[in-house]
């Protein structure tokens, strides 16, 4: 098969154009944002990348990583797992994608149909934070933990992640939030529609206090 020409193999030195020779392709940057919130297995890449073979998939792999973007290790686990995460460089990308993402609300032809994996739903309210003092949604910070599954997949299990924001700070990230007396939980496409389509908190299951939740979708329903 014959090697695929790249912009740089066609005399263009532009920083753009090299920079889509290395994620420009089809699947890339789902595979990025996959790994953005940290560390995943194959069998897990292969699952939430919705579409892709896994013939394509350790073929995209092995091109980010010979391009620097991606990683292998080793968990230190009793089985000494093996995943794949970004570099340093390729944490990177989360600045390429929030740009994206607030380019792409623009889009005649969005939004689109379908569904989203929790890290995609995690990343996307990354990417599209409003980055106001809670004081304009209510009195006091916010922290919730956020347990999501996908119903398209459901061997994929609950992932967890834990929002903290106050007037100095915006932290969503991926863990356990066992100080939080607020726990939301349910299907990430229901969690997306809430954030980002202004459906009822009710579509989810609540413990604790339901306001906090909803002062979250208020803020981002402002930046809709």
């Amino acid at each position: 098969m014959p090697k695929k020409q790249t912009y740089a193999d066609l005399g263009d030195a532009c920083a753009t154009a090299h920079a889509m020779d290395v994620i420009g392709d089809r699947w890339s940057m789902v595979i990025a944002r996959e790994l953005l919130l940290g560390p995943r297995r194959f069998a897990d890449l292969a699952s939430a990348v919705v579409g892709i073979t896994p013939a394509v998939l350790t073929s995209r792999l092995k091109a980010l990583r010979d391009s620097g973007v991606v990683e292998q290790a080793r968990l230190d686990d009793l089985g000494q797992t093996r995943v794949y995460r970004l570099t340093e460089w390729g944490q990177g990308l989360e600045d390429v994608m929030r740009s994206l993402g607030h380019w792409a609300q623009c889009s005649p032809g969005f939004p689109v149909d379908g569904s989203m994996t929790p890290d995609g739903v995690i990343v996307a309210m990354r990417t599209m934070a409003p980055y106001a003092t809670m004081a304009e949604w209510g009195d006091g910070p916010v922290q919730i933990a956020i347990e999501l599954h996908d119903e398209r997949r459901p061997a994929a299990g609950v992932r967890r992640y834990r929002l903290h924001w106050d007037e100095d700070r915006f932290e969503l990230t991926e863990g356990a939030d066992d100080e939080s007396a607020t726990t939301v939980s349910g299907d990430s496409s229901a969690w997306a529609d809430v954030v980002f389509a202004g459906s009822s908190v009710g579509s989810m299951a609540v413990e604790g206090d339901q306001r906090a939740v909803e002062r979250v979708a208020a803020a981002y329903a402002a930046i809709a």
